[in-house]
């Protein structure tokens, strides 16, 4: 009697529903990172490299991203 009702529940597609968003989804993702060339993420390649004076903290305040404690 479990068997019949959980073989007929409708709720058996949400997770079939789920695992092909999420593929749609992930597939969308790396097709569109995949498809950028590598002169689009040379000045993002640099930007944790790049100095930037009015990056910094003011005087007298901790720079957390340092890990100063």
């Amino acid at each position: 009697m479990k068997s019949e009702l959980l073989s007929r529940s409708p709720l058996l597609a949400l997770p079939l529903v789920a695992l092909f968003l999420f593929l749609a989804v992930f597939l969308a993702i790396l097709i569109l990172t995949m498809k950028k060339r590598a002169p689009a993420y040379d000045a993002i390649s640099r930007l944790p490299l790049d100095e930037d004076p009015a990056a910094r903290p003011p005087r007298g305040e901790k720079d957390i991203s340092k890990g100063e404690p």
